[in-house]
């Protein structure tokens, strides 16, 4: 939780520089699920302005949306909107000892200033609450009366048996009878109901519907479900606002009326349903300009000859949408559009009868460089001409000023605090235009009252836009627990931006935005020493280890002297890493000592990996006789690890002459592995042959001259040349290692985990 005299320090500067003295501060502090799909319990802390949710696909990124959605709009909860861990519960319930039905629950934190007080004073816990904390309520979606529903379904139950067991009329009667399954889920000695195959007759072809509670309650949940309100006290919730042992909240009497007069939501989904021909769900962009017309600004009203003289209303019309939509039309030039190339954005009358009465507007394009008609306008084209991304960027832009504008429209004391979240912004846009899109999504909003009050909340799986600044990243992690089913855990990248050291912080970003790293998406990270081992891994995992080809891999040349400076962020995500390094062998008291081969005495790595990370051994015959555990780390709760491959000794024959050595480089260890092949006068030419009188004197020579030639030559010829050859070449061996480790762990990662109960199999266990 970020400290309390926050508050007075952002009251007084303002929230992005817009609320300033005097201007009223409230916002979204935190929100924390609970049994919502993949998330079990997340906890997400916002940013006052923009936050961006992060990760790889079926990270629950989604879902941390949709809760909003569920709770606040006429969205409906179903049983597969319960976590995957609640369903057994469910299948259990019968009612005795401490049983109690899952629920689901979406506690939301404020800070509320001084004016806003009055909105918030129901939440207000007690005198003893400081004014510079938090204000919460939660919403729970919970049984109305679990007595109610259980005889409900006792009911439900005893219809369906009545052809087998006749009438019971008693529910307690019928849990006995019924085969109900007791608080563990296992048969507890309760004889089954007569069948027709107990009496010799063919079986029943459908089984007896309800089975459990859960499979009643698939049909019948909103009628014995409801939301309900209940105030918090931060002094009764820790650090990770946890309820403390025995805390029960109040419950809110009128708490739909707390929450609307405090939050409004609005989502923009991620399917848009654009496409360049046209459909029965394409969205067409110029209903949606027409709707926002029609809804949000200042209609015009008919000429009185208009519906004789459709023409000349028209040419009015033009005008009055040309003035009407030039705010608009601005907001989007800051975004980036038009460019240079791009065609001018112009919105046009199509008049008919009908259509004047409705004032609607279409959506033209002026096409750039074409000799003006006639009358000398520029030539124009219907919107769906225009491509998909900046119908996307224009739809967004729309949808955005739409709900701005319907929040500032509310009647009375609009709610403080308005979220807008957006999924998948990046759709169809280009590079640029994405990272112009995030840096000036709050200037959309600068004309009126602006932006105060207003959060954004994006999900997004573009590199191009988290680059900016890691405080407003939440990254969604994928958890695996063997005793428990997969689930999300949220990791608060304002938190790693405050405990890392500026040069490795300002790096990194640096590094995120020049390379377009995708690393928070992935399923794993590969960290490589240099251009060739980037080129040549993904041939290596197609040809050595083609099942993680199937997994989302972000690959990234780090070198080994800054490869160390990842290790924090990758640690704090929790990702699992493979780092492919390289020996880097000196010989020299110093550590900027003489390139060596690596079977030289007393020779020093010189690569910072191995020396400061793992396996932090700096000799080299060290670092040889490492066994797997040495080359490891444990990842810690979070299921995920690191684990650092490099040249080990391999057994080289040539000529009837035996020997092991390893190589300083990927070249030397491949050139070693492949000898025959490398020294081949009609195979490929890699530029490692050694000339044949060298070849006579043994292999310590060879070793010698392949070193230096290593040294000097031209690398990446090296790469294109083993990608383009067909002749066979093995991996080597230190390669296929860390390649095996990570199949292996990713592999465990797709496991479901072993837990008491079992799942259908046509239900889902993965819930985005």
């Amino acid at each position: 939780m970020r400290p309390a005299e926050d508050m007075e320090l952002q009251t007084a500067s303002g929230v992005d520089g817009s609320c300033g003295s005097g201007g009223s501060f409230v916002y979204l502090h935190s929100f924390v699920v609970r049994n919502f799909r993949r998330l079990k319990r997340a906890r997400v802390d916002l940013d006052e302005t923009t936050t961006v949710f992060v990760g790889a696909n079926n990270s629950g990124k989604t879902s941390a949306m949709h809760v909003f959605q569920c709770f606040t709009k006429s969205t409906h909860f179903s049983m597969y909107d319960f976590a995957a861990e609640c369903w057994q519960p469910f299948r259990a319930y019968n009612q005795s000892g401490d049983q109690q039905l899952p629920t689901i629950t979406l506690d939301l934190w404020f800070r509320v200033d001084d004016q806003n007080l009055h909105r918030a004073v129901d939440l207000i816990p007690g005198l003893s609450w400081d004014p510079a904390g938090l204000v919460g309520m939660r919403l729970s979606y919970e049984p109305r009366d679990p007595k109610e529903l259980y005889d409900a379904y006792l009911a439900e139950r005893e219809v369906a048996a009545e052809p087998q067991t006749g009438h019971i009329s008693d529910p307690a009667v019928a849990a006995e009878q019924l085969d109900l399954p007791p608080a563990d889920g296992r048969p507890a000695g309760v004889e089954q109901p007569a069948t027709k195959a107990d009496a010799g007759d063919e079986p029943d072809s459908v089984e007896q519907w309800p089975r459990d509670v859960f499979d009643f309650l698939t049909k019948s949940l909103t009628s014995h479900y409801h939301v309900a309100y209940y105030k918090l006290d931060e002094n009764s919730v820790d650090a990770d606002l946890e309820p403390l042992p025995d805390y029960r909240p109040l419950r809110l009497a009128k708490g739909s009326d707390v929450l609307k007069s405090l939050l409004a939501v609005d989502l923009l989904g991620a399917q848009r349903y654009f496409s360049d021909e046209g459909g029965a769900r394409d969205e067409d962009l110029s209903k949606t300009l027409s709707r926002y017309y029609k809804r949000n600004l200042e209609p015009m009203e008919p000429a009185p000859g208009a519906l004789k003289a459709l023409a000349d209303s028209e040419v009015q019309l033009n005008e009055h949408l040309e003035a009407t939509f030039a705010g608009t039309l601005e907001r989007l030039r800051k975004l980036g559009y038009p460019g240079i190339a791009d065609p001018e954005l112009k919105i046009r009358a199509e008049l008919s009868t009908e259509v004047l009465l409705n004032h609607a507007a279409r959506v033209h394009y002026a096409v750039p460089g074409v000799a003006a008609d006639s009358n000398g306008d520029a030539i124009m084209l219907p919107d769906r001409y225009n491509g998909l991304g900046l119908k996307n960027l224009i739809y967004i832009v729309i949808e955005v000023l739409a709900a701005h504008h319907h929040w500032q429209a509310i009647d009375g004391d609009r709610p403080p605090v308005h979220l807008i979240m957006i999924e998948e912004p990046e759709s169809h846009l280009h590079a640029q235009l994405q990272q112009v899109f995030v840096r000036q999504l709050r200037e959309i909003l600068s004309e009126g009252k602006g932006a105060e009050g207003t959060q954004f909340l994006l999900t997004t799986h573009s590199s191009h836009i988290v680059y900016e600044d890691f405080s407003a990243i939440r990254y969604f992690a994928r958890v695996p627990d063997k005793n428990s089913y997969h689930h999300s855990d949220i990791k608060d990248l304002s938190v790693f931006a405050d405990k890392t050291r500026s040069e490795v912080r300002e790096f990194l970003r640096k590094y995120i935005k020049l390379t377009h790293c995708d690393l928070f998406f992935a399923d794993a990270v590969i960290l490589v020493e240099g251009n060739v081992e980037r080129l040549l891994l993904p041939l290596m995992i197609k040809k050595f280890r083609p099942e993680l080809e199937a997994s989302h891999l972000s690959i990234l040349e780090v070198g080994g002297a800054f490869a160390h400076k990842f290790k924090e962020l990758i640690e704090f995500l929790g990702l699992r890493c493979l780092i492919i390094s390289d020996l880097d062998s000196i010989k020299g008291p110093k550590l900027n000592g003489e390139h060596c081969l690596a079977n030289v005495d007393d020779a020093l790595t010189g690569n910072p990996v191995l020396r400061d990370w793992l396996p932090k051994i700096q000799r080299v015959d060290e670092l040889l006789a490492a066994g797997p555990d040495k080359k490891e780390s444990d990842g810690g709760p979070a299921g995920a690890a690191v684990r650092v491959a490099y040249q080990t000794a391999t057994t080289v024959e040539w000529n009837g002459e035996t020997t092991q050595i390893a190589g300083r480089t990927f070249e030397e260890a491949f050139a070693f592995e492949n000898l025959a092949l490398t020294q081949a006068d009609d195979g490929p030419d890699f530029d490692l042959r050694v000339d044949d009188h060298i070849r006579a004197k043994g292999l310590q020579n060879i070793f010698k001259d392949i070193h230096d030639t290593v040294r000097t030559f031209d690398k990446t010829r090296f790469a294109l040349t083993l990608m383009e050859t067909d002749a066979a070449w093995t991996c080597p061996q230190y390669i296929r290692d860390g390649l095996d480790w990570l199949e292996t762990g990713l592999r465990k990662l797709d496991t479901e985990p072993t837990v008491a109960g079992e799942v259908a199999p046509d239900e889902p266990t993965d819930q985005e």
